[in-house]
């Protein structure tokens, strides 16, 4: 996990290695094989002399970087000596790596979106005390707004603040949305009562909850897998993926969930069209994905091209019926209290400058077909040469491009 900039401390490392799909590695052979590797000398736990030790001989070479930041103190990195295995293990396994591009989003300015003026201003104290904010505004009403295409409120309030910073890996923002469940103290004990009083099973409501996020809603085996682990992450219990699968099937067929065919789409397309309310996610709203595919250059018959997704893109996937949306909002409302979706963490990245690090030009290729794929508007790029960098302090190249960026949401 190392060469991912995965560097945590030693007592975490184990079991996020053994989360990966390499294969069915158990977190104690995960935690043998991090014990051998320190004795190998393969691998180190950072303190602050060996962060010096870093900083000091990139600035000393003249190094660019790292894109990704320097190592934190407490944290599990390569050693010099692991990280040349590691580039060896690379040069035979992937030579083309060194057409590998790596992003830093240096200025972006994003916009958030509350339910009540009291939090857009609690916000707006909290994010001025970031290192990287050079300005905010707000908060200024918006009227009604959408988040989700169900997700519907009266009244809002935005702010917008702008952030510059360099060296930090970080990517733009795009849509976000995120229900922050540990600010929420809700008792599953009375959740429990809720759902009986409704006759609604555990497991479905589960179903309910993961459509939260879109992350697994792509397929029914996905979906059910996530809700099983949210039973246990969240209230303690036990849920298998059987139970799960059987609950999105009764939500199936009680109408609170739906496989997204063309009549749904139109019905979405509908419901917004006739809304003047305003989209503050408007991609996540319109289930439209910030994302494209691949076809071969009809040109070049070796060569990928991105292209949007089809317009058919989302049928075949599970959403809410409005009819579930309207039950999932009213149990969190009863079991919660009616301020339960004021955890929601609503916000847009909507203009950004984004540097690309690479060791030859040709590693740029198809990078601005890609976002005007996505859907972002390209307001100017530029390409520069530059010296000796690395993207990680221990993976450093003798020269290099830097592809200069300048991106908004349309």
């Amino acid at each position: 996990m190392i060469y991912y900039g995965i560097t945590v401390p030693p007592s975490d490392l184990p079991d996020i290695v053994r989360r990966e799909d390499y294969g069915k590695v158990t977190e104690a052979e995960c935690r043998v094989a991090l014990t051998n590797c320190l004795a190998k000398g393969w691998l180190q736990v950072i303190d602050e002399p060996a962060r010096k030790r870093i900083v000091s001989e990139l600035q000393r070479g003249g190094v660019l970087g790292p894109v990704y930041g320097h190592p934190n103190v407490g944290s599990v990195d390569f050693t010099d000596s692991g990280a040349g295995l590691w580039r060896r293990l690379v040069e035979r396994c992937w030579p083309e790596k060194g057409l590998s591009d790596y992003t830093d989003v240096v200025h972006e300015k994003t916009a958030q979106y509350f339910r009540t003026e009291a939090a857009a201003i609690a916000a707006i104290e909290e994010i001025r005390s970031g290192d990287d904010v050079v300005a905010v505004t707000g908060p200024a009403p918006v009227g009604s707004w959408r988040v989700q295409w169900w997700r519907r409120f009266p009244e809002g309030y935005r702010i917008d603040f702008e952030e510059q910073r360099r060296w930090q890996g970080r990517g733009s923002g795009g849509e976000t949305c995120y229900l922050d469940r540990s600010v929420q103290s809700g008792d599953p004990n009375q959740l429990q009562h809720v759902l009986d009083c409704r006759n609604i099973a555990l497991a479905e409501w589960l179903l309910l909850q993961s459509m939260e996020s879109g992350c697994f809603r792509n397929s029914a085996v996905n979906l059910a897998r996530d809700a099983a682990k949210s039973g246990n992450r969240y209230f303690g219990v036990t849920v298998s993926d059987e139970q799960c699968r059987e609950g999105l099937e009764a939500c199936l067929r009680y109408g609170w969930l739906r496989v997204v065919d063309q009549i749904a789409t139109d019905e979405v397309r509908t419901l917004l069209g006739a809304d003047s309310a305003h989209l503050a996610l408007p991609r996540t709203a319109e289930n439209r994905p910030q994302e494209c595919c691949y076809t071969f250059d009809p040109l070049r018959h070796d060569k990928l091209v991105p292209k949007p997704f089809p317009a058919t893109y989302w049928l075949g996937r599970i959403d809410f019926s409005p009819a579930g949306a309207a039950l999932y909002r009213t149990i969190s409302s009863e079991w919660l209290g009616g301020d339960w979706e004021d955890a929601l963490l609503v916000s847009r990245g909507y203009y950004w400058e984004e540097h690309r690090y690479c060791a030859a030009k040709e590693g740029f290729e198809g990078v601005i077909e890609k976002h005007i794929a996505e859907g972002t508007r390209v307001l100017a790029n530029r390409v520069v040469s530059i010296g000796p960098w690395c993207a990680r302090w221990w993976d450093r190249f003798p020269a290099g491009f830097r592809l200069e960026l300048e991106l908004s949401e349309p």
